[in-house]
């Protein structure tokens, strides 16, 4: 539909110049700049929700049954937390990082747009919890990769004492730890109970476990990967490089297992993110 394309186009261009602002406003404060960013911002979640809502009269159901609308979503989902947070609360560079992960996971979307094709499955409630519970979690580990890459910055301006803007805008590292450690055990408990949900759910329609399915494995793998970091981050009461940078690999995988191993499946393509 010219609509779908027309919306995404608008999606894409005014995330691209909005970023662009925030990140001109850190090099050379303006307050135009920001405000700009901002509202450009507010365009890109009007256009997602208007996309949102063409897919939703398209399928006739809720749109994320494939991985384009689920990822579509998981970046409107990422751009209502921060525009409501940065209205109330002031998050400075937390919109910035949060929004440039909701970018790149909107291009992704959009490459996959196309070569998703909407199944309709029985028991379709128990599904939609499934997906739910998923599309959350797999929002808050974006959420915790955006932190994780923030200390990455925050720790690298500590060690070599650069005194610039970027140290100036982020939050201290204590705060940046925290608010990782905060999203990363939010998104690794949503993410069990998506599998959970979604073996029922196998098992009602399909009428066998799926847990030996291929994706429930590397889903396993990567809830198992997120539980070695928590454990590690809580057992040393604190966060090292290392330990950041393991997290930023565990957001990698996860984009991989969202994007790439579930609709290579034969038997679970498009059933569950």
């Amino acid at each position: 539909m010219w609509w779908t394309r027309l919306l995404y186009d608008a999606i894409i261009v005014s995330y691209a110049v909005s970023l662009t602002l925030f990140f001109s406003d850190v090099l050379q404060p303006r307050r135009a700049f920001n405000r700009s960013a901002v509202v450009l911002l507010f365009v890109a979640f009007l256009c997602t929700t208007g996309l949102l809502f063409v897919r939703f009269r398209a399928i006739h159901a809720f749109p994320a049954y494939t991985r384009s609308d689920l990822m579509l979503f998981i970046a409107w989902i990422m751009l209502v937390t921060t525009l409501v947070l940065d209205t109330f609360f002031p998050i400075g560079l937390v919109l910035f990082f949060a929004n440039v992960v909701g970018f790149f996971i909107l291009l992704f979307a959009g490459y996959r747009q196309g070569s998703d094709v909407s199944r309709w499955f029985p028991n379709q409630d128990l599904l939609l919890l499934h997906i739910i519970l998923a599309m959350v979690s797999e929002t808050a580990l974006a959420f915790s990769f955006a932190f994780a890459v923030m200390h990455l910055l925050q720790e690298s301006n500590l060690r070599y004492k650069r005194w610039n803007r970027w140290f100036l805008l982020l939050p201290p590292l204590a705060k940046i730890e925290s608010l990782c450690l905060v999203t990363t055990a939010i998104g690794f408990f949503l993410l069990f109970a998506a599998m959970a949900v979604g073996d029922v759910w196998g098992k009602l329609v399909l009428h066998e476990w799926i847990v030996w399915s291929a994706k429930t494995i590397a889903t396993f793998v990567i809830w198992v990967m997120y539980g070695v970091f928590l454990f590690l981050r809580v057992r040393n009461s604190g966060t090292t490089r290392g330990l950041v940078i393991f997290q930023v690999i565990c957001f990698i995988a996860t984009v991989i297992n969202l994007g790439a191993i579930g609709h290579i499946l034969p038997g679970h393509q498009q059933v569950s993110p």
